[in-house]
């Protein structure tokens, strides 16, 4: 399985590191879990309902109320955005 971050994905890292809302450890760690096993239950990997985007998946950063939204094409996934609860229910909702 190869993983594609999208330069949007980096900057929403950069954007809350320097925020400190959470640590580099945690975002990593998740990363790391999803790789190992995508199933696992602190994950809660989902699919998204999405007209646009219909491989839409969402990971949750461990312990944290944000989310990765992730595309997922078997072989290849791509990191799209990470994002606080908030912002995911308002960018979904119109999806």
């Amino acid at each position: 399985m190869k993983i594609e971050k999208l330069p949007r994905y980096n900057r929403d890292v950069k954007k809350i590191l320097k925020a400190h809302k959470l640590s580099l450890k945690i975002i990593e760690d998740t990363e790391n879990l999803f790789l190992e096993n995508p199933q696992d239950p602190s994950l809660r990997y989902h699919k998204i309902n999405c007209k646009k985007d219909k491989n839409r998946y969402s990971i949750t950063i461990i312990n944290t109320q944000y989310r990765i939204l992730l595309t997922d094409l078997g072989e290849k996934i791509t990191f799209n955005t990470l994002l606080n609860h908030n912002s995911y229910d308002r960018i979904n909702k119109d999806c």
